[in-house]
């Protein structure tokens, strides 16, 4: 389909009968061609939404929207501007419904796929995206890492952007050809309505496990957060993972589910022999269809679950699962999600690897995977993310001790915190683990050292590696910035690294 095959644009009036509770001060036949909640970013013709924020109003900047071209303004009461105002009483969630109707719905045209669930969403995501254009089906992809479709990309502020920002794009790929969409859904859209407006043809679950507690306060406002993305769903819609004990009581409650077990559990699809390899992933699924062969590179148990979960996906979207299997075999995995960083020529000796890892479980998991293969040390550089949740930190700590057996602790976007403050939160963990601290030459099996800057702990586990190693460095992945006091600084751990190893290459050749 064509761009501008689609209606762009609507009155007032029609937005206030889309958005419950709303009304309009002032004009109500305005007409507004797009929406904005970025002042900065209002353009003639917007309608400006004034947010309040735990830092800022909105209505503080109505004015400045206005004298940049905005038409209107959507605001919790009337404001003082000389246009209308679209009264509502939630602004988060009459945003995203305001967006859609300005862009005739774009998710009313395609077939979303959202993935919800603490670990294993971008992956997942990325599984799908290949297969369903292996299987013909044009789709787009918005997470983490970025938001692409063919040759439309956006960088990734947020795991799930803002509605407004997600509507244009999601119309845009509708616009241009695609057909599917697959949609990473962080907790914190789904509990501040970023997809409020989203029509959702299929939705996955794919863990739960300890995150982002600094936001939610308590596990059960978490859960109820991830449960949002299946209530409007229809029967046969809902994918999930039956190992976790959340996804067994969304099972429970949304009958008809496909469910998925990599443990031989009982499920719509559950392995029933092989699964991780030191290679990859080889398993045969038992599934509605009989028995399928699931094969990949990827590496790890976890690696079992995303697959699955991508299996029953295109199952629930109507295809058959073993031309879905043959989809998936050469599907790489995302970006940061156990990259290896290499040198051109012989190599090191020794293995590095990137990965997103940032939570207990994550962490527990990746170590778990390395393991299997690794002949010599594994060697862990990890940190904690500043003004995020606290208690995680030593968890997460207290995972890498236990699988790996030298950690090198540092800073990961301390963001407002003092990174040494952060450090010491998760110090605990590590001698919980069974670590000790070390602060000489080298560093023994069991021992911890803790470097503040994150270029100098890359570089010294680099230089603790000796052939047959592995060093995972966990917590960025695909990120290419540290962030520190409101300033995002350039910084890569894939580049780090590597910089770290030509470092080292002058003493391999001597």
């Amino acid at each position: 389909m064509s761009a501008g095959a689609f209606p762009r644009g609507a009155s007032l009036r029609t937005l206030s009968l889309e958005i419950d509770g709303s009304w309009v001060s002032g004009d109500d036949s305005v007409f507004v061609t797009d929406v904005r909640h970025d002042s900065r970013a209002v353009e003639p013709g917007d309608l400006f939404v004034a947010r309040r924020g735990a830092r800022s109003d909105g209505a503080a900047f109505a004015a400045q929207a206005v004298a940049r071209g905005a038409v209107a303004v959507l605001a919790e009461a009337p404001l003082d501007v000389p246009v209308p105002t679209l009264v509502a009483p939630d602004v988060d969630r009459a945003m995203a419904w305001a967006a859609g109707g300005v862009w005739s719905h774009p998710t009313w045209s395609l077939d979303v796929v959202g993935i919800t669930g603490t670990n294993g969403k971008t992956t997942t995501a990325w599984l799908l995206e290949h297969a369903l254009e292996a299987l013909g089906a044009p789709c787009g992809l918005l997470g983490t890492v970025l938001s692409r479709f063919r040759g439309l990309q956006w960088d990734a502020a947020h795991t799930t952007p803002e509605s407004d920002e997600l509507t244009r794009r999601l119309a845009a790929m509708r616009d241009h050809g695609a057909t599917h969409a697959v949609m990473e859904a962080s907790s914190h859209a789904l509990a501040l309505g970023r997809v409020e407006a989203v029509r959702f043809r299929v939705a996955v679950f794919t863990n739960l496990t300890h995150d982002h507690l600094d936001f939610h306060r308590t596990v059960e406002a978490y859960m109820a957060a991830k449960r949002r993305l299946f209530v409007d769903l229809a029967p046969g819609s809902a994918v999930l993972n039956v190992d976790d004990p959340v996804g067994r009581g969304l099972a429970e409650a949304f009958h008809g589910a496909w469910t998925y077990s990599a443990r031989g559990a009982e499920a719509t699809l559950r392995v029933v022999a092989g699964g991780a390899t030191p290679s990859g992933i080889d398993a045969v699924v038992l599934t509605p269809e009989g028995r399928v062969s699931l094969r990949s590179p990827l590496l790890g148990a976890h690696n079992t679950e995303n697959l699955l979960a991508a299996l029953g996906t295109l199952g629930a979207l109507g295809f058959p699962l073993s031309r879905a299997a043959d989809a998936l075999a050469d599907a790489a995995g995302a970006p940061g999600r156990l990259e290896s960083v290499r040198l051109g020529g012989a190599g090191p000796g020794f293995d590095v690897l990137v990965d997103y890892a940032h939570t207990p479980d994550a962490l527990e998991r990746v170590l778990a995977t390395l393991r299997l293969t690794t002949r010599g040390r594994l060697i862990c550089v990890f940190g904690c993310g500043g003004d995020r949740d606290r208690a995680k930190r030593p968890r997460m700590a207290e995972a890498v001790a236990r699988g790996a057996d030298v950690a090198v602790l540092t800073s990961d976007n301390p963001r407002s915190e003092d990174p040494r403050a952060i450090m010491d939160d998760a110090v605990p963990g590590l001698v919980a683990g069974g670590m000790r601290a070390h602060d000489g030459a080298g560093a023994p099996s069991g021992s911890y050292l803790a470097v503040v800057d994150r270029r100098a702990a890359i570089a010294a586990a680099v230089a603790l590696a000796a052939p047959g190693d592995v060093v995972l460095i966990a917590g960025k992945g695909h990120e290419t910035y540290q962030e520190s006091h409101g300033v995002r600084t350039p910084f890569d751990d894939r580049h780090e690294a590597r910089q770290a190893m030509m470092a080292r290459a002058p003493a391999r050749r001597e």
